[in-house]
C-alpha cells in the first residue's frame, strides 16, 4: 500500500477510535439513565458528543471514499449510523437554541445563583453583579462564615432578607431576598438546600450531593420529591447534575417547572469547572447551575458572570411575570 493511501486510512482510523469511543460512551450514559457514577459524570459531557461525531462521520466518509466494493458499501452503512447518533445529539440539544419564547413580561424578576467553591470565591464580584443587575433573589452556595458576613454587610440595603446556614467547606447554602422569607424548610442535603417563600413565590434552593459520591442518586431524589410536594416557582442552584441528567428530567417533570435558559433560547452556557481539570486550563464544560421557573413566571435570558475564586460562573436569570 502507497503512503499516500496509508496515511489517510491511518488517521481516519484513528479519529474514528479516538472519538468514537467516547462519544458512544456519552451516547450510552445520557441515554440509559443510569446511576453508575461513572456514567452520570459522562452524561454531564454529552454536547460534546456532537463534535466527536462530527468527526467520526467525516472519518467514515474517507473510508467511504477510498473504499471499493462491498467494503464502500459497509463503510456507508456505517456513516448512516454515526449520522443518525449526530442528529439524536442534535436533537437533544437543539431546545436549548430554539423554539418559542417569551419576549416581554410583566413585573421584572432578576434572580441569581452562585457558588462560592469553599467560600473561595470573591464576595465583592457577587455583590457587584447582584447591584449591577439589580438582583431580587440571590442563592448561594458553598457559603462560610467567613464570606457571608461580608456578604450580609454589603448586601444589607438591597437583600435585606436571608434564610439558611453558612458552614465551613461546602456545607452553607443561603439564600437573600429583597422581601420578607416565610415559612423555610430544610431539606437533608449533605451541603445544604432549603425551601421558603419569598414574598409570593415558593422558592427551592438546592445543592444536592456532587456525582462524586454515593449520595448522588439519594439527593437528587430528595429534591425531586421536595420539589412535587412543594410545587415552588422557582428552584435555582447548583444542582450537580444537567439538563442531560435524567434526575434533571424528572424533576422538571415533577415539579411542573422550566429551565430557563432553555425557556429563553439562551443556548448552551456551562458554569462548571472554571479552573480546569488537573492543573489544566480549560474553559467550563457542564451546565450544573440552574434556574427553574413554574408556570407563573417567564423567562427572558439567562447570562453568567465569573466569580474570581470560584469553581463556578454565576448565573443570573432575567424573568418576570406572564405580560397581560
Amino acid at each position: 500500500m502507497s503512503r499516500a493511501r496509508w496515511v489517510p486510512l491511518a488517521l481516519a482510523w484513528g479519529v474514528l477510535v479516538v472519538c468514537g469511543v467516547p462519544a458512544l460512551a456519552i451516547t450510552f450514559s445520557r441515554a440509559s439513565a443510569s446511576t453508575d457514577l461513572r456514567a452520570v459524570r459522562l452524561a454531564a459531557f454529552t454536547p460534546f458528543a456532537i463534535a466527536l461525531y462530527a468527526l467520526c462521520l467525516i472519518a467514515i466518509l474517507v473510508l467511504v471514499w477510498m473504499a471499493v466494493g462491498r467494503g464502500r458499501t459497509r463503510f456507508a452503512i456505517f456513516a448512516g449510523v454515526v449520522a443518525l447518533l449526530l442528529v439524536v445529539h442534535l436533537a437533544w440539544q437543539a431546545p436549548l437554541y430554539a423554539g418559542s419564547r417569551e419576549t416581554s413580561a410583566g413585573e421584572p424578576l432578576t434572580v441569581m445563583t452562585t457558588n462560592l467553591f469553599e467560600g473561595k470565591g470573591d464576595p465583592a464580584a457577587v455583590v457587584e453583579a447582584v447591584r449591577a443587575q439589580k438582583v431580587d433573589v440571590l442563592a448561594v452556595e458553598e457559603i462560610t462564615p467567613e464570606a457571608f458576613p461580608k456578604l450580609s454587610a454589603a448586601l444589607g440595603d438591597q437583600l435585606p432578607y436571608r434564610v439558611g446556614q453558612a458552614a465551613p467547606g461546602t456545607r452553607g447554602t443561603m439564600l437573600f431576598a429583597d422581601r420578607p422569607i416565610t415559612k423555610e424548610r430544610k431539606l437533608e442535603t449533605r451541603m445544604g438546600s432549603w425551601v421558603a417563600d419569598v414574598g409570593e413565590w415558593r422558592v427551592l434552593v438546592a445543592h444536592p450531593a456532587a456525582p462524586t459520591v454515593a449520595e448522588w442518586p439519594a439527593e437528587q431524589e430528595i429534591i425531586r420529591k421536595a420539589a412535587a410536594e412543594e410545587k415552588p416557582d422557582l428552584i435555582l442552584g447548583d444542582l450537580n447534575a444537567s439538563l442531560d441528567h435524567h434526575t434533571v428530567r424528572r424533576l422538571l417533570e415533577a415539579a411542573q417547572v422550566h429551565d430557563a435558559a432553555r425557556a429563553s433560547n439562551a443556548g448552551w452556557q456551562p458554569t462548571w469547572p472554571t479552573q480546569g481539570f488537573a492543573g489544566i486550563p480549560l474553559p467550563p464544560s457542564a451546565a450544573i447551575d440552574h434556574v427553574l421557573i413554574g408556570d407563573g413566571l417567564v423567562a427572558l435570558a439567562t447570562d453568567t458572570v465569573e466569580v474570581p475564586g470560584s469553581d463556578h460562573l454565576a448565573l443570573l436569570a432575567y424573568l418576570g411575570t406572564p405580560a397581560d
